[in-house]
């Protein structure tokens, strides 16, 4: 983790010139096994400054000599209580127990994603920022097994257990937490004063696991449940977190145990099947890996030189980023039950209008627009109007591209913003080895198959372009077959409205 974490900090500098330290700050009371695995999550973040913990309990014994395998990798305070105290009282006494430049509140029993620090800083890196909170936008019941989401509609809510702030703002301010036993933990913090100035990130910014136990302070299960909520940007932003490993795998119970039921319940509440199916479906759908020796070498560097102008927005960017490599799965039956309305519109070049009114796509494909966005974690707003390409002759292909935005004096640029990801619909099934998508630089080739669907990120977690994601379309060699696709295409920003301006799109 610390060879990670000097990777990291190598990778940030394009950002950042400089990454502030962190302390962590937990209080338990008689949950070791569970301040354990909550160590663990911390030791995962893909933090790449500084990082310390300091624990405060009081707990009727010490846990202090469970920790020390822990911290031959992880900076550990852990200061030791002879008597009770509140949760806002170990809380302020913890802020009080570090130098670090920020400050990270952290739950022994709270679930949140690998790279959720990172997330929060760059989150106070921005305007009027100085202390972070993380929207309660799911909660997941460990009596009842249960996950459940907050009614649209309600208000934002952020605990105590997300906040990340900087030191400085908090002493200039004389800020603290309620100590009173009477309120302490019951209000989350939302009591006092100085939580007007917590800036939120939404759950579809940073989805995370808020857990109720029978112990928690806020009871063990949860209010305003809905059990059957519409499709919306947290929802998906959360079952796409934990599909594509964001959160920690770990050998404990508690996370594992919590990780697991949550993907069957975000299967359960989304009542469709996954977005993207498990690996293990692509050697049967068609994708094929040639190996290290068999790889075409491109020379990516030449062709694509490093242009910091050619940079997306790392917010967004991180989102829909899969580590490099193309995911393949299939898409929902309630798409594959339109393919072949799909099919008929893009024959007939109906599947979007373009009239003195600008674009009007049919209804099928809006859905499958909005379906992507919310699966991707991003607003619909930040996707581009879908695109069909149909290949008929044996000799149609298209040469070797990438999706992103190449050229730094593109107009594009400042008024669309830089494309992150790529989404490719596959609406007609070809034989092995026919009209492929092929990825020369990863040594990967994918056969279309009717329903399936092709992902890849065109920019790394700190927005840098991607030269690698270089692709084809390999010719379909044969009379008689037909390709037909859609593409989907992110930005890194909203979308202007402007139907003139969006006519651009379809001349670049």
């Amino acid at each position: 983790m610390f060879f990670l974490r000097a990777l990291l900090l190598a990778a940030g500098a394009v950002g950042f010139s400089t990454w502030p330290s962190v302390s962590v700050q937990m209080v338990t009371y008689k949950r070791g096994p569970l301040l354990l695995e909550a160590l663990a999550q911390v030791e995962q973040q893909e933090y790449p400054g500084d990082l310390e913990v300091v624990i405060v309990d009081d707990s009727p014994e010490s846990q202090e000599e469970q920790l020390d395998a822990l911290k031959e990798s992880l900076a550990i305070r852990y200061i030791f209580l002879p008597e009770r105290m509140s949760i806002g009282a170990k809380r302020n006494l913890a802020t009080r127990s570090t130098d670090a430049e920020v400050i990270c509140i952290w739950d022994d029993d709270d679930v949140f994603t690998m790279d959720r620090i990172r997330k929060q800083v760059e989150h106070l890196r921005g305007a009027d920022v100085n202390c972070s909170g993380i929207e309660v936008a799911s909660f997941y019941s460990v009596p009842d097994q249960e996950l459940t989401v907050r009614p649209l509609g309600l208000p934002p809510i952020v605990f105590e257990n997300t906040l990340c702030f900087t030191r400085t703002w908090w002493e200039s301010g004389h800020f603290g937490f309620g100590e009173a036993w009477e309120v302490s933990g019951q209000g989350e913090g939302t009591l006092e004063p100085w939580w007007e100035q917590v800036k939120t990130l939404s759950g579809a910014e940073e989805p995370f696991l808020y857990i109720y136990l029978p112990s928690s302070a806020s009871g063990g299960t949860a209010l305003n449940k809905n059990r059957q909520p519409p499709p919306c940007s947290k929802l998906f932003a959360l079952a796409s977190a934990l599909s594509h490993g964001r959160f920690p795998e770990l050998p404990g119970p508690h996370v594992s145990s919590a990780l697991s039921c949550a993907r069957a319940e975000v299967q359960e509440l989304l009542s469709i099947p996954k977005f993207l199916d498990e690996p293990s479906v692509i050697a049967a759908a068609g994708i094929q890996r040639r190996s290290v020796a068999e790889r075409q070498r491109v020379q990516l560097t030449a062709d694509f030189p490093s242009d910091p102008a050619l940079a997306a927005r790392s917010s967004v960017a991180r989102h829909v980023s899969h580590g490099g490599d193309p995911v393949w799965g299939s898409v929902s039956d309630m798409y594959l039950k339109r393919a072949a309305e799909l099919q008929a519109a893009v024959r007939l070049d109906a599947f979007g209008v373009r009239d003195r009114g600008g674009f009007a796509p049919t209804a099928a494909a809006e859905r499958l627009r909005y379906r992507a966005a919310e699966a991707l974690g991003v607003e619909v707003s930040h996707l581009e109007p879908l695109r069909a390409v149909r290949y008929g002759r044996p000799e149609q292909c298209f040469e070797p591209h990438v999706d992103w935005i190449a050229d730094p004096s593109d107009e594009q640029l400042l008024e669309l913003g830089q494309r992150v990801a790529s989404l490719l619909v596959f609406l007609s099934t070809l034989p092995e080895g026919r009209g492929q998508t092929d990825f020369p630089a990863l040594g990967v080739s994918v056969t279309p198959q009717t329903g399936a669907a092709l992902l890849w990120p065109n920019m790394d977690m700190n927005g840098q372009p991607l030269p690698e994601m270089i692709h084809e379309a390999k010719p379909l060699e044969e009379e008689g077959l037909e390709k037909i696709a859609l593409n989907v295409w992110v930005r890194d920003r909203p979308l202007p409205t402007d139907p003139a301006i969006l006519e651009t799109l379809f001349q670049s």
